[in-house]
């Protein structure tokens, strides 16, 4: 039921906006009572936290799987894991539909990409630590978290607020990274 709910809020979310989505729509699609629905998520903040949370999982994986790729290269993972990230934005229906909804003051759900982003930063912060906590375990942990953050927040930003193309951001990303993390230059 969960995830039939949040295909339902994610496909209502990317039609119409998120300010337009209603419990009552959301529950019909998925073939459940409100009140049940209620109870799952707690009240469409709830719905929304769920939904966001969902979308960074997907792209956690994706990450997780491009840094992989490149087990002993630092460079080379940062690099392709931002690239990643830029392009399934970009990709993404959903953060679309958020980032370009936001302009048209529909901008319930940016919070949780911006003002409100601990748990997507979290994650992503988890996910980053672990990978570079088994290929360089020589770096210090409390810079190795300082960096990642520093890092995570930066790509975050860059996806809310794009300046340059993801090739290019994707190398001062990493650049940064690297001389924070003291892991040479690219």
């Amino acid at each position: 039921m969960r995830d039939r709910a949040l295909d339902a809020a994610r496909a209502l979310t990317v039609q119409k906006g998120w300010s337009r989505v209603r419990m009552g729509d959301v529950a019909a699609l998925t073939g459940v009572s409100r009140p049940t629905l209620y109870k799952q998520f707690g009240d469409k903040q709830g719905l929304g936290e769920a939904l966001i949370m969902e979308e960074t999982e997907r792209f956690l994986v994706g990450i997780s799987g491009t840094l992989e790729a490149h087990p002993q290269d630092a460079a080379g993972g940062i690099t392709a894991a931002i690239e990643y990230v830029l392009a399934e934005a970009d990709a993404s229906p959903l953060l679309c539909a958020i980032l370009t909804s936001a302009r048209d003051a529909d901008n319930e759900l940016l919070p949780m990409l911006t003002t409100r982003s601990a748990p997507v930063l979290d994650a992503a912060t988890r996910t980053l630590i672990s990978w570079f906590t088994e290929h360089f375990p020589q770096l210090d942990p409390q810079d190795l978290a300082d960096g990642v953050d520093a890092v995570v927040r930066l790509a975050v930003s860059h996806l809310v607020l794009p300046v340059d193309d993801r090739t290019t951001t994707a190398r001062r990303l990493t650049r940064i990274a690297l001389r924070t993390l003291q892991l040479g230059t690219v």
